[in-house]
Protein backbone atom coordinates (compact mmCIF):
# COMPACT_ATOMS: atom_id res chain seq x y z
CA UNK A 1 0.00 0.00 0.00
CA UNK A 2 1.40 3.17 -1.06
CA UNK A 3 1.61 6.82 1.82
CA UNK A 4 -1.50 7.90 -0.87
CA UNK A 5 -3.33 4.85 -0.25
CA UNK A 6 -2.69 4.55 3.44
CA UNK A 7 -3.82 7.98 3.76
CA UNK A 8 -6.63 7.62 1.75
CA UNK A 9 -7.79 4.81 4.09
CA UNK A 10 -7.08 6.76 7.30
CA UNK A 11 -3.77 6.02 7.77
CA UNK A 12 -0.08 7.46 7.64
CA UNK A 13 2.92 6.77 9.03
CA UNK A 14 5.96 8.70 9.80
CA UNK A 15 9.35 8.40 11.72
CA UNK A 16 10.66 10.99 14.55
CA UNK A 17 13.33 11.86 16.69
CA UNK A 18 12.16 10.78 20.11
CA UNK A 19 12.29 8.26 22.48
CA UNK A 20 8.99 6.29 23.22
CA UNK A 21 7.67 4.29 26.38
CA UNK A 22 5.14 2.03 27.57
CA UNK A 23 4.04 2.78 30.93
CA UNK A 24 0.77 1.27 32.32
CA UNK A 25 -1.49 1.13 29.70
CA UNK A 26 -0.32 4.63 28.10
CA UNK A 27 2.47 5.48 25.61
CA UNK A 28 4.51 8.38 25.94
CA UNK A 29 6.27 10.18 23.79
CA UNK A 30 9.57 12.14 24.59
CA UNK A 31 10.63 14.51 22.34
CA UNK A 32 13.84 17.31 22.92
CA UNK A 33 16.69 18.20 21.04
CA UNK A 34 19.49 15.59 20.63
CA UNK A 35 21.47 15.02 24.74
CA UNK A 36 18.16 16.43 26.52
CA UNK A 37 17.92 13.05 28.09
CA UNK A 38 15.18 11.13 26.48
CA UNK A 39 16.33 7.94 27.06
CA UNK A 40 17.59 8.34 30.33
CA UNK A 41 14.11 9.55 31.65
CA UNK A 42 12.30 7.03 29.37
CA UNK A 43 13.86 4.48 31.49
CA UNK A 44 13.59 5.85 34.69
CA UNK A 45 9.89 5.94 33.58
CA UNK A 46 9.90 2.57 33.00
CA UNK A 47 11.68 1.76 36.50
CA UNK A 48 9.07 4.02 38.33
CA UNK A 49 6.21 2.42 36.53
CA UNK A 50 7.14 -0.91 37.64
CA UNK A 51 8.19 0.00 41.25
CA UNK A 52 4.01 1.06 40.88
CA UNK A 53 3.52 -2.31 40.20
CA UNK A 54 2.61 -0.95 36.48
CA UNK A 55 3.74 -1.99 33.34
CA UNK A 56 6.82 -0.29 32.02
CA UNK A 57 8.96 -0.74 29.17
CA UNK A 58 11.06 0.98 26.51
CA UNK A 59 8.94 1.12 22.98
CA UNK A 60 11.81 2.91 21.01
CA UNK A 61 15.41 4.89 21.18
CA UNK A 62 16.27 7.92 18.92
CA UNK A 63 13.56 6.90 16.01
CA UNK A 64 10.09 6.71 16.46
CA UNK A 65 7.93 5.48 13.80
CA UNK A 66 3.95 6.50 14.43
CA UNK A 67 1.36 4.57 12.83
CA UNK A 68 -1.81 7.09 12.72
CA UNK A 69 -5.10 5.22 12.30
CA UNK A 70 -8.03 7.39 12.63
CA UNK A 71 -7.74 9.29 15.80
CA UNK A 72 -5.38 6.67 17.26
CA UNK A 73 -1.61 7.49 17.12
CA UNK A 74 0.52 3.97 17.04
CA UNK A 75 4.41 4.06 18.46
CA UNK A 76 6.46 1.83 17.55
CA UNK A 77 10.57 1.49 17.11
CA UNK A 78 12.06 1.77 13.62
CA UNK A 79 13.03 -1.89 12.75
CA UNK A 80 16.89 -1.55 12.24
CA UNK A 81 16.80 -0.53 15.80
CA UNK A 82 14.49 -2.09 17.91
CA UNK A 83 15.30 -3.19 21.50
CA UNK A 84 18.40 -1.04 21.49
CA UNK A 85 18.93 1.91 23.54
CA UNK A 86 22.01 4.35 23.53
CA UNK A 87 23.01 5.19 27.32
CA UNK A 88 25.22 8.18 26.97
CA UNK A 89 29.08 7.68 27.51
CA UNK A 90 28.70 4.29 27.94
CA UNK A 91 27.67 2.95 24.34
CA UNK A 92 24.25 0.89 22.81
CA UNK A 93 22.62 -2.05 24.75
CA UNK A 94 20.01 -4.14 24.58
CA UNK A 95 16.62 -4.03 25.91
CA UNK A 96 13.37 -5.59 26.54
CA UNK A 97 11.03 -3.48 24.54
CA UNK A 98 7.58 -3.16 23.67
CA UNK A 99 6.54 -3.74 19.97
CA UNK A 100 3.52 -1.35 20.02
CA UNK A 101 2.11 0.76 22.46
CA UNK A 102 -1.26 3.97 21.54
CA UNK A 103 0.39 7.82 22.25
CA UNK A 104 -1.67 8.84 24.90
CA UNK A 105 0.86 11.67 26.24
CA UNK A 106 3.73 13.85 24.85
CA UNK A 107 6.43 14.95 27.05
CA UNK A 108 8.48 17.83 25.62
CA UNK A 109 12.36 18.19 26.95
CA UNK A 110 13.27 22.10 26.42
CA UNK A 111 15.90 24.29 27.86
CA UNK A 112 15.10 25.90 30.67
CA UNK A 113 17.29 28.93 30.06
CA UNK A 114 16.16 29.54 26.61
CA UNK A 115 14.04 32.58 26.60
CA UNK A 116 11.42 31.54 23.69
CA UNK A 117 12.18 27.64 25.33
CA UNK A 118 11.01 27.10 28.38
CA UNK A 119 7.93 25.26 30.25
CA UNK A 120 5.66 27.56 30.94
CA UNK A 121 5.05 28.41 35.06
CA UNK A 122 1.33 27.93 34.44
CA UNK A 123 0.69 26.34 30.68
CA UNK A 124 -2.50 28.16 28.55
CA UNK A 125 -4.85 25.14 27.69
CA UNK A 126 -3.36 25.42 23.62
CA UNK A 127 0.38 24.60 25.47
CA UNK A 128 -1.27 21.57 26.96
CA UNK A 129 -2.24 19.96 23.45
CA UNK A 130 0.40 18.37 21.22
CA UNK A 131 -0.52 18.11 17.29
CA UNK A 132 0.68 15.17 15.34
CA UNK A 133 -0.59 14.39 12.09
CA UNK A 134 -3.90 16.07 12.72
CA UNK A 135 -4.46 14.12 16.12
CA UNK A 136 -4.56 16.27 19.61
CA UNK A 137 -2.91 14.65 22.15
CA UNK A 138 -2.13 15.88 26.25
CA UNK A 139 1.17 17.07 26.59
CA UNK A 140 3.61 18.33 29.02
CA UNK A 141 6.64 20.21 28.89
CA UNK A 142 9.28 19.70 31.63
CA UNK A 143 12.85 21.26 31.37
CA UNK A 144 15.72 19.36 30.91
CA UNK A 145 16.68 17.60 33.80
CA UNK A 146 14.05 19.17 36.09
CA UNK A 147 13.95 17.33 39.30
CA UNK A 148 10.80 15.36 39.68
CA UNK A 149 10.41 14.92 36.29
CA UNK A 150 9.68 10.96 36.67
CA UNK A 151 6.95 12.12 39.28
CA UNK A 152 5.67 15.10 37.00
CA UNK A 153 4.89 12.65 34.05
CA UNK A 154 3.61 10.05 35.95
CA UNK A 155 0.73 12.53 37.59
CA UNK A 156 -0.22 13.61 34.41
CA UNK A 157 -0.76 9.77 33.02
CA UNK A 158 -2.78 9.63 36.14
CA UNK A 159 -4.17 13.03 35.33
CA UNK A 160 -5.62 11.96 31.72
CA UNK A 161 -6.68 8.44 32.78
CA UNK A 162 -4.13 6.67 31.03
Amino acid sequence: MTRTQAAARGVTKTTIHGVAVAIGGAGVLLRGRSAAGKSRLAEELAEAARVRGWFGRLVADDRVQIVTRGDRLILSPHRDIAGRIERRGQGIFEVDYEAAVVLRLVVDLVDRDRALDHPARMPAPEDQVAWIDGVATPRLALAIGEPGAVQAVLERIDQIGA
